[in-house]
């Protein structure tokens, strides 16, 4: 049975690999996380009192995209309008709860859309399909309304900002008895962007569910990915989306954030399987991106200068490794990286972040001949044998410099060139 075709704009998408997510809002101004008005509860009038706070006054598109960037990152996804309803974007006369209407008074989207389009980066939207402040959307006999607003809030983000290469579609899970008629919202975006990524997450409940025929991608919300099938055998991309800490949206009492390392270790799993990783910040009330998540954000990005070349246009290879290793297949010139983990650092044992793992790693499956086998980060070669015909190849994966831990250490195996 042959693979599914890979469509042109999907192919695209995986090349992306690495993106960074904002989580920002009114609720951005509780810091208490982006489900603050469902899970707190404040009054109505309490919670849009936070309009009156949302200033906007140091948010800065152009250097949060050009930060993504210096970091590895190709794409980047800004919540348009999340859950409470608000939007970050002018809604041009379907409300006044939006940005240019607050004292921040400018289109933040419009300025994120500049930004990313002055770098060079991926362009998404996200946009709710559930909304706690419309009015209509829980109110008896007006469900045809809301999904009216919906979708006219939807051709606003499709015909007023340029190109967007993606729209990031979430909430159905919460009403699942509802007929929400994805038909018409996903002829918008097909309508006035025909090569849009089109995303509809499946939530935590359902990783990887893909439902409707136009929906282009499986999501996994902080979870491992997977392979997934799609009804008629059509071919899907995989994203999994992964908060910094327990929360969307910032929020000040949350410690429990993830260290550099883990994320390098989250990326490479991701693209083990051919998934891209969406990694969420959520801004500070004014917009700034916290400090701490913004150096991370820097260290992984030295891992990828460093190491991590191959995340892009790499793909997995069909071949057996041992453990958390894999091996990537560079779809431009064939050559192997071999993703190593826990390896330990030379000269290191006084120490208790040394791990175990100095000595052979064995491919086994299907290869080509190999004549070069060396670690990207300083070019050291390694010694190797290969018996082609039982299709397996060992190499010796040596330590950690010491003074060096890269987390995981890539190999670039090169084929022999006839």
């Amino acid at each position: 049975m042959s693979s599914p075709e890979i469509p042109s704009r999907l192919a695209r998408f995986e090349s992306l690999a690495y993106g960074l997510f904002l989580h920002w809002g009114l609720y951005s101004c509780a810091e208490r996380g982006e489900w603050y008005w469902q899970h707190r509860k404040p009054a109505r009038a309490d919670y849009l009192a936070l309009f009156d706070r949302f200033d906007a006054r140091d948010f800065d598109a152009r250097a949060i995209v050009r930060r993504a960037k210096a970091a590895g990152m190709r794409y980047v996804c800004l919540t348009t309008r999340h859950h409470e309803g608000f939007s970050l974007f002018d809604t041009r006369g379907l409300n006044a709860f939006d940005a240019p209407h607050s004292p921040a008074g400018r289109d933040l989207v419009a300025e994120f859309s500049a930004a990313c389009e002055a770098e060079g980066m991926g362009k998404f939207f996200y946009h709710t399909t559930i909304d706690w402040w419309h009015e209509a959307f829980d109110a008896p006999g007006r469900w045809q309304e809301y999904l009216d607003y919906l979708n006219a809030s939807v051709e606003i983000l499709a015909t007023c900002y340029g190109r967007v290469d993606g729209f990031w579609f979430d909430g159905n899970w919460w009403r699942k008895d509802r007929d929400w008629r994805e038909d018409a919202l996903y002829e918008v975006v097909r309508r006035h962007q025909p090569e849009a990524i089109i995303v509809n997450n499946s939530s935590t409940g359902a990783l990887g569910r893909v439902a409707h025929p136009m929906v282009d991608i499986a999501t996994f919300e902080q979870g491992a990915p997977k392979a997934v099938a799609a009804a008629g055998g059509r071919y899907l991309a995989r994203e999994r989306c992964e908060t910094f800490n327990s929360h969307w949206g910032v929020s000040s009492r949350d410690f429990s954030m993830k260290s550099p390392a883990e994320i390098i270790r989250i990326l490479a799993e991701c693209r083990r399987y051919g998934a891209n990783l969406l990694l969420n910040i959520g801004p500070k009330p004014g917009g700034a991106l916290p400090a701490y998540e913004a150096a991370s954000l820097d260290v992984v990005g030295e891992w990828i200068r460093i190491c991590g070349g191959s995340i892009y246009e790499g793909r997995p290879a069909p071949v057996l490794c041992r453990g958390e290793d894999f091996v990537l297949r560079d779809r431009g010139d064939g050559a192997l990286h071999y993703f190593a983990h826990h390896l330990e650092i030379t000269d290191n044992v006084h120490l208790h972040h040394g791990e175990p793992g100095r000595g052979l790693r064995t491919i086994q499956g299907e290869l080509p001949t190999i004549g070069r086998v060396a670690w990207v980060d300083n070019g050291e070669e390694l010694a190797f044998s290969q018996d082609v015909a039982r299709g397996i190849l060992t190499f010796d994966a040596t330590a950690h410099p010491y003074g060096e831990q890269r987390v995981v250490r890539v190999a670039r195996l090169e084929p022999v060139r006839c």
